[in-house]
C-alpha cells in the first residue's frame, strides 16, 4: 500500500527534482533538460483515482515551482490538470504496463508545454512560440520512455491488485 501514500509521493517528487537538477544536466545540453516530474506524475496518476491524481499533480507541480523559485502555480496548475486527466483516462483504457504509461506521458508533454506557453502569454510574458517549443520532441521521447521505466522500477500496480494481494496474505 506504500504506493498510495502521499508522503511517499512527496519523497518521490523530491528525488525526481534532485535527478532533474543534478543528474540530467550532465546528460542533456543546458537549455534542453527534460522534465522528470511529469513522467512521475503520470505514473502515479495512472494508478489512482482522478481526485488523488489531481493531488499528485498539484504536489509535484508545486514542488517544482518552489524548487525553481519562479512563476509559482504554473506547473502546479498544469500538472494538477494532467494528473486528473490521466487518472480519469486510466479508468477507461486497458492497463498495459509499457504502452499506456508511455503514450499518456508523451501526450501529457505534448499538451502541457503549449498550455504553459498560453498561460505565460496571458500572464504578460512575451515568449515566442518557436524557441519555447524547440525542445518538445526531445521531451516527448524522454517522457515516453521514462514513465514505463519508472512504473517498472517502482513496481506500481493498480489498487485492486495491491488490495487483493494484502487481503490474501502475500
Amino acid at each position: 500500500m506504500w504506493q498510495f501514500r502521499v508522503w511517499f509521493w512527496l519523497l518521490l517528487f523530491v528525488l525526481a527534482l534532485l535527478i532533474q537538477t543534478a543528474l540530467l544536466p550532465q546528460l542533456f545540453p543546458t537549455p534542453d533538460i527534460p522534465d522528470f516530474v511529469l513522467p512521475l506524475t503520470v505514473i502515479i496518476a495512472l494508478y489512482e483515482t482522478p481526485r488523488r491524481g489531481l493531488l499528485a499533480g498539484l504536489l509535484g507541480g508545486l514542488l517544482q515551482d518552489l524548487w525553481a523559485g519562479r512563476l509559482w502555480g504554473l506547473n502546479a496548475v498544469s500538472f494538477a490538470l494532467l494528473g486528473y486527466l490521466v487518472a480519469w483516462t486510466a479508468g477507461h483504457v486497458a492497463r498495459d504496463p509499457i504502452f499506456v504509461p508511455g503514450l499518456l506521458a508523451g501526450l501529457g508533454q505534448l499538451v502541457i508545454l503549449p498550455f504553459q506557453w498560453v498561460l505565460l502569454r496571458l500572464s504578460g510574458y512575451d515568449f515566442s512560440w518557436i524557441p519555447f517549443m524547440h525542445t518538445l520532441p526531445e521531451w516527448i521521447l524522454f517522457s515516453m520512455f521514462m514513465a514505463p521505466a519508472l512504473g517498472g522500477i517502482l513496481r506500481f500496480r493498480p489498487r485492486h491488485e495491491v488490495e487483493n494481494r494484502y487481503s490474501s496474505g502475500y
